[in-house]
């Protein structure tokens, strides 16, 4: 990364309405850029680093700036109804697709219920499986080694979930009867709580970290 590419990532976030396709390793060489020009800073003049700290403070301003508009993006491609995220998000971005879309869902919800009627008990219902949800979600915070190569069990989901994040790292919306992989950790706690049965035998354990 150097300040003619990141200036080129920005002109074209400015340009588009679409989101690009950023490098996956985009965060690390915009940390790695920064680092060094730091390092140089350290090591120029007086009037060398005036310059350098010139050049700090705009790739910050200007991943700043890029990410503030991919952002907005994101936000009104979710709010749209789209059910998977476009290709080019970082995995970072990938899990505010998934909870934008999930708070927009929700919210439908609650103004249909007023609308409709039964919103006590629908509200009780919501609120139960959000709090479960949030439970799970915390339980991926930080996200060990341990967690990401954690063993997987084969669940039956008895309820419609919200999305939520594994301690894999993973996004997850499940639905009713379906069938899937959770982390054992994930696993056992939609299982305590009644909202999935378990299946007899265990899946290879991961080997890796993915949004999905």
């Amino acid at each position: 990364m150097d300040r003619e590419k990141l200036w080129e990532i920005l002109y074209k976030e400015r340009k588009t309405a679409s989101l690009q396709e950023l490098p996956e390793n985009f965060c690390d060489e915009v940390r790695e850029y920064i680092e060094k020009l730091k390092d140089e800073k350290g090591e120029a003049d007086e009037k060398r680093r005036e310059l350098v700290e010139d050049d700090i403070r705009n790739a910050r301003m200007k991943a700043e700036d890029i990410i503030r508009r991919r952002i907005g993006k994101i936000v009104k491609i979710a709010s749209s109804g789209m059910k998977t995220p476009p290709k080019g998000m970082l995995e970072e971005e990938e899990r505010i697709f998934e909870g934008v879309k999930s708070h927009v869902k929700e919210g439908e919800e609650r103004i249909f219920a007023l609308m409709l009627g039964d919103k006590e008990s629908e509200s009780e219902g919501r609120s139960e499986k959000r709090e479960l949800a949030e439970q799970i979600s915390k339980t991926a915070e930080p996200i060990s080694v341990k967690k990401r190569n954690e063993e997987l069990h084969i669940v039956r989901v008895l309820e419609d979930m919200p999305t939520f994040m594994g301690t894999d790292g993973r996004i997850y919306k499940v639905k009713k009867e379906d069938v899937i992989m959770l982390p054992k950790t994930n696993a056992e706690i939609l299982c305590k709580r009644g909202v999935a049965v378990r299946f007899e035998g265990k899946a290879k354990k991961m080997v890796g970290v993915s949004t999905g």
